[in-house]
C-alpha cells in the first residue's frame, strides 16, 4: 500500500472542547505520514483513537500505515472498521480492497473495488487494484477495460501500459500488445526500459539482446522464490537436475570434486549434487531464492552476485561447475564459457542444461527464455578447447501440454 496521497482532510471530530487538540493532531500525524515518519504518524493516530475509539480518519490512515509495512492482517482489520463507521468514502474501499487481495481474499477484494467505483468511478487506486485482480484471475478483457479506464486518467502511467499491452497479448491482439509497450516506454521508470525492450525482443518486434536484464531476473525470481518448487516440479513436471547428474555421473573424478552450483536457486540442483561434492558452493542473483536454497542446508557457502562476474573472481576454485535451468536467461553464452574456464581447474567440468532450438544459433522465444542449437554448443566448445563429454537430448519440463525439448551438456576444460 503505497503512501497517502490525497485522503480525506476533515479531522476527527469529539466533544466541543477537544475539537481543536484533536484537528491539530491529526493534521500533525497526517504531515508525518506523508513525509514519511510513520513511527511518530503512528503514535499521533494513536492518542486520537486513545481520545476517539470511533475516528474513521484515524482508523483509516493507521490501516493505510500498516499497509506500507505489509502488516496486511492488521491493515485489513483497521480499515475495514473504519469502513463500518463511514462507508461513503472511496478511497477507504479501495485500501480495504487492496490489503484483502493481498491476504488472499479475492471476491471481498473485488466486492470493495467495485464499491469504491461505485462512489467515485475516477478512483485511481480501485482501477489500479481491480485490474491486477482481474489479470491474476485470467480474466484479461475485464482487466483490460479497467485499464483502459486508468489509463484515460492517469496517461503517464507506465506499469498501465505494460499491463494494457499484457491483457491484449493474452487476448491474442499482438499488434495492439506492441503498441502498447511501446507507449510503456515514453513513461517507464530508469530500470523499466531493458525490461520492456526484452519483452518487446520476445514478440519479434525489437533486436534481441545478449542476455537477459539482470534487475528483470533478479526480481522475476524474488517473487518466484515462496513457489518456485512447487510450480515447477509439481505443475510442469521439472526433471532438471536429475537429468542432469544421470549424465554427469560417469564423468566425476574418483576424487570427490569441489563444485559450483551456478544460479542455484532454491537449491533443487544442489540436493542433488551433494552426495557427490567434497565441498558446495552456490551463488544466485535472487537474495530470496539463496535464503531458500540455505534452509536446504546442503552448502557449504551461498554468495549472492552476477554469475559471469562471480566466477571470473574465483580464478580455479573448483572441479565442477553445474547449471540447470540457468542459461535459458542468457543469450551469448562465449562469455560465460570463458568466465567457467576460469574458475574451474585444469581438467574440471562444466554441466549444465539448454532449451533446444535449432533453428538459430540463439532464439528468444515468446516465453521471455533462450534457446540454444546444438551446433552452436559445439562450436562454442571448440573454440575454447573444452573437450565434449556428453551431448544428450532430453524433455526439461511441460508446458501448456507440450514439451519443452532440451540439452543436457557436459564438457571437459583444457588440462
Amino acid at each position: 500500500m503505497s503512501a497517502p496521497g490525497r485522503v480525506p482532510h476533515r479531522p476527527p471530530a469529539g466533544r466541543r472542547g477537544d475539537d481543536a487538540v484533536l484537528q491539530a493532531r491529526y493534521r500533525e500525524s497526517l504531515a508525518a505520514h506523508q513525509a514519511g515518519r510513520l513511527d511518530v504518524a503512528e503514535a499521533g493516530y494513536r492518542a486520537i483513537l486513545q481520545r476517539m475509539p470511533k475516528s474513521f480518519h484515524a482508523l483509516h490512515m493507521l490501516g493505510v500505515l500498516h499497509g506500507q509495512r505489509d502488516d496486511w492482517a492488521e491493515a485489513e482489520r483497521l480499515i475495514a472498521h473504519a469502513v463500518a463507521i463511514d462507508p461513503s468514502v472511496a478511497a477507504a474501499h479501495a485500501n480495504l480492497g487492496n490489503a484483502r487481495r493481498l491476504l488472499g481474499r479475492d471476491d471481498e477484494a473485488l466486492a470493495s473495488y467495485e464499491r469504491a467505483l461505485r462512489l467515485q468511478p475516477d478512483n485511481t487506486r480501485a482501477l489500479k487494484g481491480l485490474g491486477l485482480l482481474l489479470w491474476q484471475r485470467d480474466r484479461p478483457a475485464e482487466a483490460l477495460a479497467a485499464y483502459e479506464a486508468l489509463l484515460a486518467l492517469e496517461a503517464d502511467y507506465s506499469d498501465g501500459w505494460i499491463m494494457r499491452a499484457a491483457c491484449h497479448d493474452k487476448l491474442g491482439q499482438h499488434d495492439e500488445s506492441v503498441a502498447s509497450y511501446r507507449r510503456a516506454l515514453e513513461f517507464a521508470h530508469a530500470s523499466d526500459p531493458d525490461k520492456i525492450l526484452y519483452v518487446l525482443a520476445s514478440m519479434g518486434s525489437g533486436e534481441v539482446p545478449h542476455a537477459a536484464p539482470v534487475d528483470y531476473v533478479r526480481n522475476l525470481f524474488d517473487k518466484y522464490a515462496r513457489n518456485f518448487e512447487e510450480h515447477l516440479v509439481g505443475g510442469l513436471g521439472y526433471r532438471g537436475p536429475e537429468l542432469l547428474v544421470e549424465t554427469l555421473r560417469p564423468h566425476l573424478p574418483a576424487r570427490p570434486p569441489e563444485v559450483l552450483d551456478l544460479g542455484c536457486g532454491t537449491g533443487l540442483c544442489g540436493a542433488a549434487l551433494r552426495p557427490f561434492a567434497r565441498r558446495l558452493a552456490g551463488v544466485d542473483l535472487s537474495a530470496a531464492m539463496l535464503e531458500a536454497a540455505g534452509r536446504k542446508n546442503v552448502y557449504d557457502e551461498l554468495a549472492q552476485g552476477e554469475l559471469t562476474d562471480w566466477m571470473s573472481s574465483h580464478r580455479a576454485a573448483f572441479d565442477l561447475i553445474a547449471a540447470t535451468d540457468v542459461f535459458n536467461y542468457i543469450g551469448d553464452l562465449e562469455p560465460v564459457f570463458a568466465a567457467a574456464r576460469d574458475a574451474l581447474r585444469p581438467g574440471g567440468l562444466l554441466a549444465f542444461s539448454t532449451e533446444r532450438d535449432d533453428d538459430a544459433e540463439t532464439t528468444l522465444h515468446r516465453g521471455m527464455r533462450y534457446a540454444h542449437s546444438a551446433a552452436y554448443l559445439q562450436r562454442l566448445a571448440a573454440a575454447g578447447a573444452w573437450r565434449i563429454e556428453a551431448q544428450h537430448d532430453v524433455t526439461l519440463r511441460h508446458e501448456e501440454g507440450r514439451a519443452v525439448a532440451g540439452q543436457i551438456v557436459v564438457l571437459r576444460s583444457p588440462a
